[in-house]
């Protein structure tokens, strides 16, 4: 069953659950997409909610994405850390399975094809910071008096007068970018 939700990898000890996103879920498995894949251990416990926690094999790795299966017992968590997990098959969609994915827009090409979130959250940075520049440098042109200036002033008086408003907007910004820039990789 297709989801896109969030849900959090307890790798036991002292470390903090880890947060992922799972995309799908099944009675015996599910497909996840933890913060670094690639340093999850093969056996951990996947706590859906405040109620729901299975314990999970990783059965393959495949970029980002990681598929694991819910252990039913001890002795399946025995046998899950005696072998290491294997890389998943490749396999070919069918045609028909591939045109319903491109009807519906989904699938990992189109949402890997996609601009990340700290690509918005730079781009709202540079926007902040040409603000900025742009009111102090209108302030002090205004004062020698620039029509251009002036017009400007006259429209965002308090923008003018106080350009350290979108400099601390960008300053947050640059904060935002670093934190989704951090969870990206």
């Amino acid at each position: 069953m297709r989801t896109r939700r969030a849900a959090w990898i307890d790798t036991g000890g002292d470390a903090k659950p880890v947060r992922c996103v799972l995309w799908d879920l099944s009675e015996g498995g599910a497909r996840l997409a933890p913060a670094q894949a690639s340093k999850l251990p093969g056996v951990f416990t996947l706590i859906l909610d405040k109620t729901t926690a299975h314990r999970c094999s990783v059965v393959w790795r495949k970029g980002p994405l990681v598929g694991v299966r819910f252990l039913l017992s001890a002795e399946d968590e025995q046998a899950a850390t005696a072998k290491p997990a294997a890389a998943e098959p490749s396999r070919e969609l069918s045609p028909e399975l591939q045109r319903s994915l491109a009807a519906h827009g989904s699938g990992e090409a189109a949402l890997a094809a996609g601009p990340s979130v700290s690509f918005f959250a730079a781009g709202f940075v540079l926007v902040l910071i040409g603000l900025t520049a742009l009111f102090y440098f209108a302030g002090q042109q205004s004062e020698l008096g620039s029509a251009w200036a002036l017009d400007l002033c006259h429209e965002a008086d308090s923008l003018c007068r106080h350009p350290e408003f979108p400099g601390g907007a960008s300053v947050l910004m640059a904060l935002v970018y670093f934190a989704a820039r951090g969870m990206e990789l």
